[in-house]
């Protein structure tokens, strides 16, 4: 089995991870080169131990690429990209396209027409998946779709109150994504928890979802036709009264596409807070008691409260919790307001300082497990790959 190398591209930054598949499931090398497009970018590269830190420019995601596929030659990991059996995109959305497919024009035609639906995530990757066919039309391209783990959520779970010949011609519908985020946890806690049927899976991070989880197959998700939808995010505003639109433009005299460029890129933590985006600048601001700090974060944990408590209606009970994503498994202060705010169901935590990896946090006497996960979006694609290229 060739290895996988599964591409994270984003508007300035590349990430990727090497998978060795033969005799399980090994990282064999990781990077990311930051600044894209920028007069001084960085990069770090590590593989099989060694560790490589620098200063260079990035034209854009295709030099990040190069750059990355020779630091792979150069510390032998591969030979030439002949000897790589894939390259796999965790890619966001394509409407009815889901699963795991082959990037062919069907795929790319699909993401296309869904940019509107996902407009900080899906023009990124269509820009890097063109070149990298265009530039090396012999590596295989696989893109696992976030939407592919809620396929299994019910319909009538998936419909928004619209006329539904509009549900069924353009598609609008609640898709949810985070879906290999979500995924793996369903995968982890039933490792380290298999009695545990009833999983919530929170992962919060620039970006956050919750997600309802029975017998490892999502039920629901916090996020709907867009990732811009559910809890809202470090820069966009989650859910959001569509009406106040016309009454918005009337007051400011934006445009339609001025109003929602500022609600996907000024909203969330940084709208609310008018400190950052970065929850950790909001943290700090809290504990110095900043009100607006405060207020930020006391509407952040209810509106994830608010997902579980609905989740537990949809599962009829919750067995586990399971705070994951950067947010998730890095702040003690979120878990412990979310865990406060769920002790009328019993939730009962005990976390000691300084403790690292998966961890069980809830106390002997909780009635519902709550865990800390470390999530692994790209040991799920490179699995998904892996399927894709055996079949």
């Amino acid at each position: 089995m060739k290895p996988i190398l599964v591409l994270n591209p984003g508007s300035t930054s590349f990430k990727f991870k090497l998978f060795q598949l033969e005799n399980g499931e090994d990282v064999c090398a990781e990077g990311v080169c930051e600044r894209i497009g920028d007069a001084e970018g960085s990069y770090h590269f590590s593989a099989n131990g060694n560790i490589l830190s620098g200063q260079r420019r990035f034209e854009n995601c295709l030099d990040a690429f190069s750059c990355s596929v020779d630091f792979l030659i150069d510390r032998g990991c591969i030979t030439s990209l002949g000897d790589i059996g894939a390259a796999a995109f965790k890619a966001v959305h394509g409407g009815e396209i889901s699963g795991t497919r082959l990037v062919d024009d069907a795929v790319l035609d699909a993401m296309e027409r869904h940019c509107s639906l996902a407009p900080a995530h899906n023009p990124v990757y269509l820009s890097v998946m063109k070149t990298l066919r265009t530039h090396y039309p012999d590596l295989p391209l696989v893109a696992r779709f976030e939407t592919a783990f809620h396929q299994s959520v019910p319909e009538y779970r998936r419909l928004y109150g619209i006329p539904y010949e509009w549900s069924q011609k353009y598609g609008l519908k609640r898709y949810g994504f985070h879906g290999s985020s979500h995924e793996y946890i369903a995968w982890r806690m039933a490792q380290v928890l298999p009695q545990a049927r009833r999983v919530v899976s929170m992962h919060l991070g620039g970006s956050s979802s919750v997600c309802a989880i029975l017998d490892g197959r999502s039920m629901a998700s916090s996020m709907g036709a867009t990732p811009q939808s559910g809890i809202f995010h470090n820069n966009r505003t989650g859910d959001f009264d569509l009406f106040c639109l016309p009454y918005l433009m009337e007051q400011t005299g934006l445009s339609l596409e001025e109003t929602l460029q500022i609600l996907g890129s000024r909203g969330g933590f940084l709208g609310l807070s008018g400190i950052s985006g970065d929850l950790r600048e909001v943290e700090a601001a809290y504990e110095a008691g900043d009100r607006r700090a405060r207020l930020t974060i006391q509407a952040f944990v209810d509106n994830i409260a608010g997902y579980v408590g609905q989740y537990m209606v949809y599962l009829e009970g919750i067995d586990a919790l399971v705070f994951t994503g950067g947010i998730g498994y890095n702040s003690h202060l979120v878990r412990r307001l979310v865990c406060q705010k769920l002790t009328w169901m019993g939730v009962a935590v005990e976390e000691a300082a300084g403790t690292e990896g998966d961890r069980e946090i809830s106390r002997p006497d909780s009635r519902i497990r709550v865990w800390i996960v470390k999530t692994d979006e790209e040991r799920i694609v490179a699995r998904h790959a892996r399927k894709w290229l055996d079949s």
